[in-house]
């Protein structure tokens, strides 16, 4: 009787203490990294996507490739609000459907935020490398064709390859607690990173040549003045360098925790709860990059910065109008 009692206090307690795990301080970090990835997205992307059409200066073929940009990080924010209900609960609260479409929408979004950023990147490459011929290169009708060809291409690839056998399924683990994850990675994983990376790379160095080109012009021009006038000294712009840094430090800093945590997690060396939550700890950092995008290539634009001014202007001028006694 007294073996019995103890048996039962002991898988009581193995039982509490499974589902105490949730209240880790790395649980609780993880929580609060996707709400500080996701409350952003929601406050800045619409906003800029109001602001982009408010500017003239911005030619219409780049700004097609930003809008595109900025919705893809926006819809990834409005699904990821849907996980993030699981996430705070601890356990998976929307179906096995909803998880094997969550497994699509992960590679989905991932590929629509890297795929649109290169194209941006290409865009303005094209704009400084071939000033002149840029106009008949990137037209209105082209850039709308690339853009939509590169959405179709990634969500049917992304529906063919994830949606048709996803490795994405419900585990139960603890006490009734259950979590949309993977039990081991397959090939489409490695696959879907070897493309990234590509891509990633390709925009490094696209960026590389912008800069290098950028600063051959700058030396030319003053060297030009310098010719002209008499005057010595020159001054190199080096704003272009700026962003360069910005750009590499922040996919640097988001994307090394993934490409860490993948070769662990594929070992198997932990424990399901602290894969799952590893997991969402480098899917905010991705996550991140859409809000950090706006700062990059939205707030750094002096065009962009007074249009949103003036549109925060005209805002409050309405509600303090329409709020006036």
């Amino acid at each position: 009787m007294e073996t019995t009692t103890n048996e039962q206090m002991t898988a009581t307690s193995n039982s509490t203490a499974e589902d105490v795990i949730v209240s880790t301080p790395f649980a609780i970090l993880v929580k609060t990294l996707m709400v500080i990835a996701i409350v952003p997205n929601l406050l800045l992307n619409p906003l800029m996507l109001v602001t982009l059409r408010r500017v003239t200066s911005i030619q219409p073929t780049t700004k097609i490739f930003m809008a595109s940009l900025t919705l893809s990080d926006l819809c990834s924010s409005f699904w990821s609000i849907l996980i993030l209900t699981s996430l705070f609960a601890d356990t998976w609260l929307l179906g096995n459907f909803l998880c094997a479409v969550n497994n699509v929408m992960l590679f989905l979004f991932t590929g629509l935020s890297v795929s649109t950023l290169l194209l941006l990147t290409v865009d303005r490459y094209i704009a400084i490398s071939h000033p002149l011929r840029y106009p008949s290169i990137m037209t209105v009708f082209k850039s709308k064709i690339i853009v939509c060809s590169a959405w179709a291409t990634i969500i049917v690839s992304s529906i063919l390859i994830n949606g048709i056998n996803p490795f994405y399924n419900i585990q139960v683990i603890g006490h009734n607690k259950r979590l949309c994850t993977s039990e081991t990675y397959d090939w489409r994983v490695y696959l879907f990173l070897a493309l990234v990376l590509l891509q990633l790379l390709t925009i490094f160095i696209l960026y590389a040549h912008i800069a290098l080109i950028a600063r051959n012009q700058a030396r030319r021009i003053a060297a030009e003045n310098q010719a002209g006038n008499g005057q010595g000294g020159q001054r190199i712009n080096t704003r272009s360098t700026t962003t360069i840094i910005i750009i590499t430090g922040t996919l640097i800093i988001t994307w090394i925790p993934t490409l860490i945590r993948l070769p662990i997690a594929s070992q198997n060396q932990w424990e399901p709860y602290d894969s799952y939550l590893s997991f969402k700890f480098t899917q905010a950092l991705l996550m991140s990059n859409g809000w950090m995008n706006v700062i990059i290539y939205y707030l750094r634009n002096k065009d962009l910065r007074q249009a949103l001014c003036g549109l925060l202007t005209d805002w409050r001028q309405r509600l303090s109008q329409r709020f006036r006694p």
